[in-house]
């Protein structure tokens, strides 16, 4: 008895798991397709200052900004596989 049982256990959360994970999934193209948005048309209010092949090249650029007084903020925002340093206009 304890074989089907288990193998239900392990059935269900599996299913779980799987919704779970899609779910986060969604979660992240949402997230990614909103940011696509705003950086290919402008986010209100923002400019896109730099392009970058790593996250840590934009922050590194953006923090590099902050520095020498060219913005007071910025994001770094992922778009067609690049990282765009956006700055308020």
């Amino acid at each position: 008895m304890h074989g089907p049982t288990r193998t239900a256990a392990t059935a269900v959360a599996g299913v779980a798991l799987a919704l779970a994970l899609t779910g986060a999934a969604a979660v992240a193209t949402i997230a990614t397709a909103s940011a696509a948005a705003a950086s290919e048309t402008g986010a209100q209010g923002w400019d896109v200052s730099g392009s970058f092949d790593t996250q840590q090249e934009c922050v590194t650029a953006g923090d590099a900004g902050l520095a020498d007084g060219s913005w007071a903020q910025y994001r770094c925002v992922l778009f067609e596989a690049r990282w765009d340093l956006m700055t308020p206009a």
